[in-house]
């Protein structure tokens, strides 16, 4: 077989079977002769087209991650930074730098309440914004279950940098932990009889009831507030 034919042979392979893994080289040795399936030479080629190409397939699927900051990953945050103007610190986690990254894409346009609650909920799941117009400043409520992960400088500067420069803000930060209580009630009850040769008139009973509580997980509640500007 001359090594014109053997090209087109390995290329109309590849080309079949489309993006290989250097595990099913077998599968691939498979559609070719005796002659190749047992050459020492072709098992290296085969298994080397493999690990290429399945080293490209976790590059793509990696770079598809990058579109969105919600999946991006650390090289991905770095560009996004870049382009919305945010200093890039590999010190803070990676949710922390997409929790910025998305408030301050929610910046852009016209301040509303709603734009505040959305910049504030990149941070934290539950927010509340009360309005007090008449003061000049606005309320937000920062609401959790599970605790505050981070440190929540990035949500007051997108804050600072998207309201009105007339309008103050008041920060409450709420965190509940929720908690199954167990009741437990037991009775005992006692009876205690005296026979003489006469017949007693009254019978008396007594009983002690105990009653347990416990609580597995405790709670804490934390209010942060900034001065109304």
């Amino acid at each position: 077989m001359s090594n014109s034919s053997d090209s087109t042979l390995t290329s109309s392979i590849i080309g079949e079977i489309g993006i290989l893994t250097a595990e099913n080289s077998e599968k691939l040795k498979s559609y070719v002769l005796d002659e190749i399936r047992n050459s020492s030479i072709f098992n290296e080629i085969f298994n080397a087209h493999g690990q290429v190409l399945d080293k490209m397939g976790l590059d793509i699927s990696d770079l598809f991650l990058q579109v969105l900051p919600q999946t991006a990953t650390e090289w991905g945050l770095t560009f996004w930074e870049k382009r919305v103007g945010i200093t890039t610190n590999t010190s803070k986690s990676i949710e922390e730098r997409r929790a910025k990254i998305l408030a301050k894409l929610n910046t852009k346009g016209t301040t509303t309440v709603e734009v505040i609650r959305q910049i504030c909920k990149s941070f934290v799941s539950n927010v509340e914004v009360i309005q007090h117009n008449s003061d000049y400043y606005f309320e937000v409520n920062l609401l959790t279950a599970t605790g505050f992960p981070y440190a929540l400088d990035g949500l007051y500067d997108s804050v600072e940098i998207a309201k009105p420069a007339h309008l103050g803000v008041k920060y409450k930060l709420i965190s509940t932990t929720e908690s199954e209580i167990y009741y437990g009630l037991s009775a005992m009850t006692g009876e205690c009889l005296t026979v003489y040769p006469w017949i007693a008139k009254n019978i008396e009973t007594s009983g002690k009831i105990e009653e347990g509580i416990s609580q597995n997980v405790g709670s804490e509640s934390i209010t942060q507030s900034k001065a109304v500007i």
